[in-house]
């Protein structure tokens, strides 16, 4: 007599028979269902007694984690064993290095942490408990649909959001947990790519009946994001308190997803695209200035040296030209995360151009579809770009890994600054700059106000955001070259207002922009703030401006909105993780500028008094001589000045 077989959970919620094939019976195969089949499906799910709490329900997977006793040990270079041994065969003859086609990753020998996955399936019970996944789906793509996107995962978050929200059609007790191992399963398969692979033939192997737990990720990842660019989703909240919510739990179980997947020693390109988008969460979630930001960005560089990333990428064999790209794109955008968080930080970068094979993606036209890509690097001269290029992720990639390049340098001329050969050299990188911004695409170069481009929300985002990283790379150089911070030159000053101007028109343009890789709050804090205060600290030394191309009548004008915006909470409210930041530099300046109307501050050209002069003297020793430093210590030092002392400090709020 045949045993009895269970249908699986899609056929008898249907109530229609079903093939028994596993793992996908052939109903789900043809209508592209998730096939799930249940643990215990003909024993009876026993009732517990309130006291009887350490007893597990039969129906819920159980799991006996195994540790690979032989880790995964990822790209091995050219100091290790490896590079001795991998010429050496069996037979004694000389290895042809023949490209398997499969991620170097080995086959996990284990299937997960028991304790990690029964946390990411506790989250995703609580989620979908509170949120509908069908309201989840529609804010994703209405998010989508205005433009933005995760700049890395970019061309798998709109199929990630299919995937998932069809993924979970059982609200059933413990449920959860059955998806949750198989979702284990199909993370700890490894993924294969051949050749002549498309992006669409890739995409299969983790979405669908083939979800993963990095599927997951991405797509809480897009949720969190979307809730920080659309205030109000009627469906999902309504309240600032609502919104908060769902992007903690959204963050919460991208993070479960993140560490459930590393946890299976595969390592693998899904992995290192969720984890570069799991950092940028956390530093909209938890703020630029936090540790737990500045430890997912190390974790990030880790695995991309791992994966030996860092190598040429096009000397490896038999990798998909789409997958070429995606891996350029990774590299480009955590390199140049990596600098640019090391100077908002002043603290040491992590991945060192002398030790990495500087590699940018290419870039999309307009005149092509999005998956094709024209092939525009030039191994000689990397500013080549196709005159028809693309706004969009890419681009913005490829052009902050360009300018990231620059500024390594100029933070290695730092160490040397007692160097003879300084100047010659910050001269040379200035020519460069300024032969990076000529060989942009015209449409790329923002020559005139913001507001008067007729471009898209995103275009004129992205217009403002190139414009910025340029202007950043040439402040730094000039900063490099002042003797103190006290005695800013005409050049620098002039720098600093252009990037304050551009800052300004994006906080006023808000509702006109969408994010074309970095956020309205880190643009203000990241450029806008040096700026600022290069400009407070030349007004404060009573410098002329007639001989600059910007009046101090403007300079003090958007030096006003930029403080009335923040003060206002239309770019950070209390509680924010940028606030503390934002609002002690806001204050720096409004006394300042409340000064520079009270008889505190000498009329221009007139010589200050004896006492005063000498107050100036002691306050420019203490202010702090880290060329780099923009925070805290920078406005707390500033807001010291002899000139702002006498000056009540605004009452809070207004």
């Amino acid at each position: 007599m045949a045993s009895r077989q269970a249908a699986c959970e899609a056929c008898r919620k249907a109530k229609l028979a079903c093939d028994h094939e596993q793992p996908v019976c052939s109903r789900c195969r043809s209508s592209k269902g998730i096939c799930i089949y249940r643990t215990a499906p003909f024993k009876r799910r026993r009732v517990e007694k309130p006291s009887d709490v350490s007893s597990p329900d039969p129906s819920s997977p159980t799991f006996t984690p195994r540790r690979n006793p032989y880790p995964n040990p990822g790209y091995l270079g050219s100091s290790s064993h490896a590079a001795i041994f991998k010429h050496i065969t069996t037979d004694g003859e000389p290895s042809t290095g023949v490209h398997t086609g499969v991620s170097e990753s080995p086959t996990p020998q284990w299937i997960g942490d028991n304790y990690l996955l029964l946390q990411g399936a506790d989250v995703l019970r609580h989620l979908l408990k509170a949120y509908p996944l069908s309201a989840m789906k529609e804010l994703v793509l209405f998010w989508l649909s205005k433009g933005a996107n995760l700049a890395l995962a970019e061309p798998f978050v709109a199929q990630c959001a299919e995937s998932v929200s069809k993924l979970f059609a059982s609200n059933d007790e413990n449920w959860h947990l059955v998806y949750a191992r198989r979702l284990l399963h199909n993370s700890a398969q490894p993924l294969q790519f051949h050749q002549s692979m498309d992006l669409s033939e890739f995409s299969t192997q983790f979405m669908e009946q083939n979800c993963r737990w990095e599927t997951i990720g991405i797509f809480f990842a897009a949720v969190s994001r979307a809730t920080i660019d659309i205030p109000f989703f009627p469906s999902l909240y309504t309240s600032d308190e609502d919104q908060y919510n769902l992007r903690r739990l959204a963050t919460k179980l991208c993070d479960f997803a993140l560490e459930i997947s590393l946890s299976l020693d595969c390592l693998n390109d899904l992995q290192l695209i969720i984890q570069y988008e799991n950092f940028i969460v956390h530093s909209y979630v938890d703020g630029d200035e936090s540790y737990h930001s500045w430890r997912k960005l190390g974790d990030v560089i880790s695995s991309t040296f791992a994966m030996g990333y860092h190598e040429n990428l096009e000397a490896k064999p038999g990798i998909p030209r789409f997958l070429m790209e995606l891996r350029k794109s990774a590299f480009a955008r955590i390199y140049s995360a990596d600098k640019n968080i090391a100077i908002f930080l002043g603290r040491p970068p992590r991945m060192n151009k002398r030790f990495c094979h500087f590699q940018i993606p290419s870039c999309q036209t307009n005149s092509q579809p999005d998956n094709d890509i024209i092939l525009t690097n030039n191994h000689l001269n990397q500013n080549v770009w196709h005159p028809d290029s693309k706004p969009g992720y890419r681009a913005d990639s490829r052009w902050s890994a360009l300018c990231a390049f620059l500024k390594e340098e100029v933070w290695e001329l730092l160490q040397d600054k007692q160097d003879k050969a300084c100047v010659e050299k910050a001269s040379k990188i200035q020519l460069n700059a300024e032969e990076q911004w000529r060989a942009l695409p015209a449409h790329f170069r923002l020559e005139s106000s913001l507001k008067q481009c007729a471009r898209t929300p995103f275009g004129r985002d992205f217009l403002a955001h190139v414009r910025l990283q340029h202007l950043h790379v040439l402040f730094l150089l000039r900063l490099l070259l002042l003797n103190t911070l006290t005695e800013p030159d005409i050049p620098i000053i002039e720098t600093a207002g252009q990037m304050l101007s551009i800052v300004v028109e994006v906080i006023l343009l808000r509702d006109q922009i969408i994010n074309s890789g970095t956020g309205l709050v880190w643009k203000v804090a990241y450029y806008g703030l040096p700026a600022a205060g290069i400009i407070l600290l030349a007004l404060l030394k009573q410098h002329t401006t007639t001989a600059t191309s910007i009046s101090r009548t403007k300079l003090l004008r958007d030096l006003s909105v930029f403080v009335a915006e923040v003060q206002m909470g239309t770019i950070v409210r209390l509680g924010d993780p940028n606030y503390a930041l934002l609002s002690k530099a806001t204050q720096t300046i409004q006394r300042f500028l409340d000064s520079f109307n009270s008889d505190n501050v000498p009329a221009a050209g007139s010589e200050p008094q004896g006492h005063h002069e000498e107050g100036n003297d002691d306050w420019a020793a203490l202010l702090s001589q880290d060329l780099w430093d923009f925070e805290a210590g920078f406005w707390q030092s500033l807001a010291d000045h002899p000139a702002l002392l006498a000056v009540d400090p605004p009452l809070p709020g207004v």
